[in-house]
């Protein structure tokens, strides 16, 4: 939702002289922007010209112009969410006139007074002399392909305030969950933020022997450009690979991540998540992102408000990275069926009022059930173990069988013993 929000700011027949900003780093942003947005056709008078296809747009330009609105939509939400939020009222209302004729009347009619609001905030010293070259450079260029709603489909890497805000409340012991969140889910655009990792770390070809301080490296960028700690990240590479970078676990998933070949396309291609272990985080990462939003959306449903406790969040994220996002919608009905507390990890296991405790060494789990829960000390009836259920059981192998072991002493080894040893493991390290 970030990027129809901004579209009627950048919006300017004619750049006004109060707007324009002064001072020589101001003018060189403001030239090399220029420059990106050559490609970019200009509107013409009493017209508007079409916009270029995109597969002809040079990956330069198409690469700065995206880092330019992302910047520009970023500071807009971190300095002014007020004019912000007025701004994605407006923009919500243009875009659902049904032809590109009445949007690109109303872009006309309804920027002047934004434009005075937009200097109004430059004047009071909300954006920076940076984000008013920016918008100088942006404004008069954008109209065709605003009214055509394409141009900011290239920004899908904006919201980085959104990341920072994330991990801000992760150190906190908080989180947020957003489910209209814009994410780089086409394979060009995660394929671009791979290869600017690879251009980051000064890796030029497909790699799956990346060195422990590159793999650091990697889960940094890719945490950050997702909106999860990056100790996290690694924390689930280590679950499911033991960081090994090339040696599948089952015939059915490859790499660090370990990425099931399901996901056809990712696996498509000169560098996929079979042959580059970037490729093969960068596009882990996106699943964990869109696992996020997933959680929010089936919360909501549910008539929960989705759970801010980041450690609740990454536990049911990692659950559902590993079963698939299908089970957070049972996760969310047994959640609300059972009135626990969305934030209390112990209620999933040990329902309203429950607990649990680590035996063995930290190998197994006793359930303390809430009163009158109707759940016993393995966990059964609880939240996680009716969605255990929902989703249907998987036959291990004996050897997984044997290796995993029975966590909660209900005499079977299932997903709810997979889910509490990935618990376990999580819960006993509080760095993460």
């Amino acid at each position: 939702m970030l990027l129809p929000l901004l579209s009627l700011c950048l919006l300017s027949p004619a750049p006004t002289a109060q707007a324009e900003p002064t001072g020589s780093i101001a003018s060189e942003l403001a030239g090399r922007v220029q420059a990106a947005l050559a490609i970019v056709p200009a509107a013409l008078p009493g017209a508007v010209a079409p916009e270029a296809p995109q597969d002809l747009r040079p990956e330069g330009h198409h690469r700065e112009l995206e880092e330019q609105l992302a910047a520009l939509i970023d500071e807009l939400i971190a300095k002014d969410p007020t004019l912000f939020n007025k701004i994605r009222t407006e923009g919500d209302r243009i875009r659902t006139l049904p032809t590109h004729e009445a949007r690109v009347a109303a872009v006309q009619a309804g920027y002047p007074r934004l434009e005075a609001d937009l200097n109004r905030s430059l004047a009071q010293g909300r954006l920076s002399p940076e984000g008013a070259a920016r918008w100088a450079a942006l404004r008069a260029q954008t109209q065709a392909a605003l009214a055509d709603g394409t141009l900011f489909d290239w920004a899908l890497f904006a919201g980085q305030t959104f990341d920072n805000r994330v991990q801000g409340l992760l150190a906190k012991g908080t989180t947020i969950l957003d489910p209209e969140r814009r994410l780089p889910e086409k394979k060009a655009e995660y394929m671009r933020l791979s290869k600017r990792v690879h251009d980051a770390l000064a890796v030029p070809g497909n790699s799956t022997t990346l060195k422990p301080a590159q793999l650091d490296k990697v889960f940094t960028a890719v945490g950050k450009e997702f909106g999860i700690r990056p100790e996290f990240l690694k924390y689930m590479a280590k679950t499911e690979s033991g960081l090994r970078q090339a040696v599948p676990s089952n015939p059915a998933a490859v790499g660090i991540m370990q990425i099931e070949s399901v996901h056809k396309d990712a696996y498509a291609g000169a560098r996929n998540v079979a042959n580059d272990t970037i490729t093969n985080i960068v596009y882990g990462g996106l699943l964990r992102a869109q696992t996020d939003r997933a959680m929010a959306n089936r919360f909501l449903e549910a008539g929960l408000a989705p759970p801010t406790s980041a450690r609740v969040v990454e536990f049911l994220g990692d659950l559902a990275y590993n079963r698939g996002p299908g089970l957070l919608k049972y996760v969310a009905q047994n959640a609300a069926q059972q009135a626990i507390d969305v934030n209390t990890f112990a209620e999933y296991i040990g329902g309203r009022g429950g607990s649990y405790t680590l035996v063995d060494g930290g190998r197994s789990i006793v359930v303390i059930p809430g009163p009158g829960t109707g759940i016993d000390q393995t966990g059964g009836n609880s939240v996680l173990e009716r969605s255990s259920e929902a989703v249907g059981r998987v036959a291990f192998s004996q050897a997984l069988t044997a290796g995993l072991g029975d966590r909660n002493g209900d005499g079977r080894v299932d997903h709810l013993d997979v889910w509490l040893t990935r618990g376990i493991r999580y819960l006993s390290e509080p760095k993460l």
